[in-house]
């Protein structure tokens, strides 16, 4: 989903795509400033280990100082065959997180994510495979306004793969290894109180909240390792 006044190029993960919000507020007929927010996705798949390559123009004309504000949201929806229409729901976790300095009216400003969106090892996109579980990612992209409370939103969908990003005719190839993934996005956790062990599961939901959970197993995912000159990141 796209919120906000945005022109999409083309929904390519090799080609960049470009957005932008635009917000005039009006005060006793009096039109204050615009603010302009412009965002660039260099592209929309990553591999866990890799940094989401995002670029932000800010043009506050405004009255009141702005911030910008980045998430990568989970999505995990289930789907149980229970009854004539089944039982669904919804999860969400929050990935990663960043938060800009205020930007002063009348100013402008640049940002440039470098590595301060790195996708932590995370369960990759699971969209129309299984018809029982989906998996699927969103980048939100807000301008807050420090006074008002208001803001403006872009929401670009975000692929999480296995297979990394190559540099066509580069002979660089990613350095691939495998990792269980975060406690915090694991979207979905993988015992539950019918699989309790050493216990037969009677139908019933009721057990003991203070019995230690025993995880029987934990997939890993494939994750790159990127090297500077000193130590790997």
């Amino acid at each position: 989903a796209f919120i906000g006044k945005m022109n999409f190029m083309e929904n390519n993960s090799r080609k960049p795509m470009v957005g932008q919000d635009k917000r005039t507020i009006c005060c006793l007929c009096c039109e204050k400033g615009p603010v302009v927010l412009r965002t660039q996705l260099e592209r929309s798949a990553y591999v866990c280990g890799e940094s989401i390559k995002l670029r932000a123009n800010i043009d506050n004309q405004g009255e009141e100082e702005v911030r910008l504000k980045v998430k990568l949201i989970q999505y995990v929806e289930y789907f149980i065959d229970r009854g004539v229409l089944g039982v669904n729901k919804e999860v969400q976790h929050l990935v990663l997180e960043y938060k800009g300095d205020p930007v002063r009216p009348n100013t402008r400003s640049k940002w440039d994510s470098a590595q301060s969106l790195v996708v932590p090892v995370m369960p990759p996109s699971l969209v129309g495979v299984c018809r029982l579980l989906q998996i699927y990612y969103v980048l939100k992209v807000n301008l807050e306004f420090e006074k008002s409370g208001d803001d403006l939103q872009m929401h670009f969908p975000i692929t999480i793969a296995t297979v990394p990003f190559r540099i066509p005719n580069s002979n660089q190839q990613p350095n691939i290894h495998y990792e269980v993934s975060c406690e915090h996005v694991e979207g979905g956790l993988y015992i539950g109180p019918e699989f309790l062990l050493g216990e037969v599961y009677d139908g019933t939901s009721n057990h003991d909240a203070q019995r230690e959970t025993v995880v029987l197993y934990r997939p890993v995912y494939v994750t790159v390792v990127k090297h500077n000159t000193s130590h790997n990141i």
